[in-house]
């Protein structure tokens, strides 16, 4: 009889599962981004969820109480981490104790426990992940040790044996149960999101090819035309439209009035944002998803917009694809920019501008992101946002001289691909003093030379390497130190390598060294086949731009 009237209370968990799946703190935990309101939300829906498993128990004599209290605890621990564990068995163990009865300390010392055996089920599932198998064996054991420590501080003692001889069998099975139940629904939300969130990163890369070709042209009428339609038909949006910073461009989809869309549209281009666009079409309400075209995150230069339908358009999922998509969409508006001043002016730095963004890496590590989008898809989405900040900041480099954490910063990016295309192939290790981080050095220095014993040291490498990038600092210089453990060069390769290969290689750093401080500053190389290389080079702690 216990079994059956224990079941019937842990239907409870099943609904409570489904309610905390729906709630904006699930899709917070899911992208590890708990803050201090949602760690305090939590503790209060486990706290309310034991609680009410204390109330809805099953009343023994004498003054004893079957319940199902654990799970909400037990769960706590093991998807908040020991500290809302123990909050979660304090609070609802007190509560339990106010309530009295010979198993009052017991019950109330067993919930904290199981609020931190919770959390160490968690510690040691598989990857630290949300295991069915790891939260089971711990409510098991968490169970058992209630039990056990009913024995030790219940009294009379004779009346905690037969109590526990009663209750352990149903309570173990039962809350165990529970512990799956709840497990079980948050594992499969999760993987559901993570395929929504590969599909919708794959449909970005799509549409991303798609419109490449297009978007080398310049945002135009034209080409506004041709990238709505293609994001129409990639899509599931009724429809779509594209401004530039000046105003409407196209509209694809379904019959809507555009009248009414330009004149919400001029609103909007008053302070463009991510934010959504409402106004009554053909006597039906309609709604667009908007998001700008930001250029180096600051300069507006159009909009994006998808129209949904009615109740999604709070949707997370279609926020994030549109942020997602106006992103790269952004960076390839930037690229066009970019490409069309190297194209109209005659100096150097232009032309050493545009050859540094190589089409061989972008399509490298947009077939990196692909296969990411089928294994994991979070990183597949840091990947997009690594390789959009990487070619934000390669573009809007127009100074000669910039502080060593931007050159950094936006090596960081860059490197970031490239590990995720090696693996356990690649080890970069970066040990340069906080105090050297506001000196200012030439553009583009460093990542040549790393990119270089990437391509021609490691890869080569079966079993890959390790790149060392280290800088220390005298009274008036700093010693940049940059080293592999790849398969090295002979004297013939490391000639061509110095003196004839094009682009922004270690050609070009070399002599932009010797040009800026002279010839005591060009590049020291030392190699040999299956040693590794190791470049150096030094400049002034103080530098001026070229221009004054």
């Amino acid at each position: 009889m216990i079994y059956v009237q224990l079941l019937e209370r842990m239907a409870l968990i099943a609904l409570a599962a489904y309610i905390y799946n729906q709630s904006h703190i699930f899709k917070n935990l899911i992208k590890d981004e708990l803050k201090i309101a949602d760690k305090i939300i939590m503790v209060i829906f486990f706290c309310s969820l034991s609680i009410i498993g204390t109330y809805t128990g099953v009343s023994l004599e004498p003054y004893a109480i079957a319940n199902t209290r654990p799970i909400g605890a037990i769960v706590a621990g093991y998807i908040g981490g020991p500290a809302i564990g123990i909050i979660v068995g304090i609070i609802a163990g007190t509560h339990r104790y106010l309530m009295g009865g010979y198993t009052a300390l017991a019950c109330a010392i067993a919930t904290v426990i199981e609020g931190i055996t919770g959390a160490v089920a968690r510690k040691y599932s598989k990857n630290g992940d949300i295991s069915v198998k790891s939260g089971f064996i711990g409510a098991v054991i968490a169970e058992m040790l209630q039990m056990v420590v009913l024995l030790i501080f219940a009294r009379p003692l004779p009346d905690a044996a037969s109590l526990v001889k009663f209750i352990a069998l149903p309570m173990i099975t039962i809350n165990s149960m529970g512990v799956i139940i709840f497990l079980n629904i948050i594992q499969n939300a999760r993987e559901q999101y993570n395929r929504i969130g590969a599909i919708q990163t794959q449909k970005v890369l799509k549409i991303v090819k798609k419109t490449t070709d297009y978007m080398r042209q310049g945002l135009n009428e034209n080409t506004a035309e041709s990238i709505s339609k293609i994001i129409y038909e990639t899509t599931n949006a009724k429809g779509v439209f594209i401004g530039d910073k000046k105003g409407f461009l196209t509209y694809c989809g379904r019959g809507i009035d555009e009248e009414k869309l330009k004149m919400k549209l001029k609103v909007y281009y008053g302070t463009p944002d991510y934010s959504l666009i409402k106004f009554i079409s053909n006597d039906k309400p309609t709604f667009f998803v908007c998001a700008p075209f930001l250029i180096s995150n600051t300069s507006f230069e159009g909009v994006l917009g998808l129209e949904v339908d009615l109740g999604k358009e709070n949707d997370k999922y279609v926020w994030e694809f549109v942020k997602e998509l106006s992103e790269l969409l952004s960076t390839q508006i930037e690229l066009y920019k970019v490409n069309k001043l190297a194209e109209e002016a005659s100096t150097a730095e232009f032309r050493a501008l545009r050859s540094q963004i190589q089409p061989h890496f972008l399509f490298n590590a947009l077939n990196t992101i692909s296969s990411f989008c089928r294994t994991n898809p979070l990183k597949a989405k840091e990947l997009i946002i690594d390789l959009s900040n990487y070619f934000r900041q390669t573009l809007k480099r127009e100074e000669d001289f910039v502080s060593l954490k931007d050159e950094l910063e936006f090596i960081q990016s860059y490197l970031s691909i490239e590990k995720a295309r090696f693996g356990e192939r690649l080890k970069i290790i970066i040990d340069i003093p906080e105090n050297l981080m506001n000196i200012k050095m030439p553009v583009f220095m460093l990542q040549p030379i790393i990119e270089n014993s990437i391509k021609h040291g490691i890869l080569p490498k079966p079993l890959g390497g390790s790149v060392f990038v280290k800088a220390n600092c005298s009274d008036e210089e700093v010693l940049f130190l940059i080293e592999d453990t790849g398969v090295g060069m002979d004297g013939d390769t490391l000639n061509q390598v110095v003196n004839k290969s094009p682009g922004i290689g270690i050609k070009n750093v070399n002599e932009r060294l010797k040009l800026l401080y002279g010839e005591d500053y060009g590049l020291k190389i030392d190699t040999n086949i299956d040693k590794g290389t190791k470049v150096q080079f030094l400049i002034p702690k103080e530098v001026k731009s070229v221009d004054g």
